[in-house]
């Protein structure tokens, strides 16, 4: 089969949510020795990051998620000029924004023309399905829509209504290589002052009020009663840490909790540190890209039955999974691994081996391309049949 020439565009300028993993997927397809353009925004951090990997980019649009008309419509010529000069197999898009971009360049295209490309879209994240937008733009706006996760792909059949055939559930992958069992903690506990034995129990998302990290001060509370020792790391900054710094005081942790900051060329080592791995709630990419790296590096995680993290952790086996909100389950299950090393480190090397087997850098990679040409086939047959 020859290489099929896929254009990427997503509409985030900070390396957080979206961008990571879509960064991710483009250099696993170039690496497959498929012709790849990345989309993003102008000046932002994620095209110097792009450019340092060696992406090829799109040069020309701003893809400024803030919606100003005279740059919205300068990035549709831009798009709709470029479509018309370059063979696109695959327009594939991320984000709300870029998707209607996308849309609105390929609008007045002739579809008998060879200009206008197969258009997928992945939902990272579906917040609002009941938006008029965001429905229409789901229901009517892409050949076909990628699930990043089960819960998102029976919302998009269930709750939107569209046709199964034209979702597909693609899970998301990590690095298993730069995460790995073999990492030491040791340099992070010395960095906090904690000994090699101290219980240390993480979690890494954004500080913002919806990921869950009140709830898990209050459920440490109570497992700091219990267990002196045990020492809480709350990985990654945002606008909800002033809050999460006063209620730490409030429950009388003072120190047993520690505040890291963002953490991103050592978080593998930071992760290596740990005993227990915590997640509450997805973030803006959907996939628990940080519920997998902690499982690659063969953590056991305790994690809330919502959204791709009731797919990801098996219950038991790799981790486990309480109801949301539940402090009293969430303290109980956070003490129960602490006390029981072995079983925690069985359960995290049940998890690593389920990295390796289903999220996996490659296995996304060979479903992804093996979507693109189905799609591609089903598009030739399609004009075929209308030609003929």
């Amino acid at each position: 089969m020859r290489p099929l020439s896929i254009l990427h565009l997503v509409s985030n300028r900070w390396w957080t949510g979206t961008a990571e993993p879509v960064l991710a997927l483009t250099q696993g397809l170039l690496e497959y020795r498929q012709q790849v353009v990345l989309g993003v925004p102008a000046g932002s951090q994620v095209e110097d990051l792009a450019r340092k990997a060696g992406i090829p980019l799109l040069e020309g649009l701003r893809l400024n998620p803030c919606f100003h008309p005279w740059s919205w419509l300068q990035d549709v010529a831009a798009l709709r000029t470029f479509l018309r000069h370059t063979r696109i197999d695959v327009l594939h898009t991320h984000l709300s924004h870029d998707h209607w971009l996308a849309l609105s360049a390929v609008w007045p295209l002739n579809p008998r023309r060879r200009c206008v490309p197969i258009q997928v879209r992945t939902v990272h994240t579906l917040r609002r399905p009941q938006a008029l937008g965001i429905r229409w733009q789901l229901q009517h706006g892409a050949t076909h829509l990628i699930a990043v996760n089960m819960a998102t792909y029976h919302d998009l059949v269930e709750t939107l209504g569209i046709s199964p055939p034209r979702v597909t559930a693609i899970a998301g992958a990590v690095d298993h290589q730069r995460f790995h069992p073999a990492l030491s903690g040791a340099r992070i506990r010395r960095e906090f002052g904690l000994g090699p034995s101290a219980p240390l129990v993480g979690i890494v998302a954004r500080l913002a009020a919806s990921r869950g990290h009140l709830a898990l001060l209050e459920a440490f509370a109570r497992v700091h009663t219990a267990i002196p020792a045990a020492r809480l790391l709350i990985v990654g900054k945002g606008e909800f840490r002033p809050q999460l710094e006063r209620r730490t005081g409030e429950l009388g942790l003072g120190e047993a909790v520690i505040f890291t900051g963002y953490r991103e060329d050592d978080l593998p080592d930071v992760l290596a540190a740990l005993d227990v791995f915590v997640l509450l709630a997805p973030g803006s990419e959907g996939s628990c890209r940080a519920a997998l790296e902690a499982m690659a590096v063969g953590k056991p995680v305790i994690a809330a039955r919502v959204g791709a993290l009731q797919d990801i952790v098996f219950d038991g086996e790799t981790g486990l999974l309480i109801e949301p909100h539940a402090h009293s389950a969430l303290a109980h299950a956070i003490s129960r691994l602490l006390r029981a090393p072995e079983q925690a480190r069985q359960m995290g090397l049940r998890g690593r081996q389920r990295i390796e087997h289903a999220f996996s850098r490659q296995r996304q990679v060979e479903e992804m391309l093996r979507l693109y040409y189905r799609l591609q086939a089903a598009k030739r047959s399609s004009s075929t049949t209308r030609n003929g």
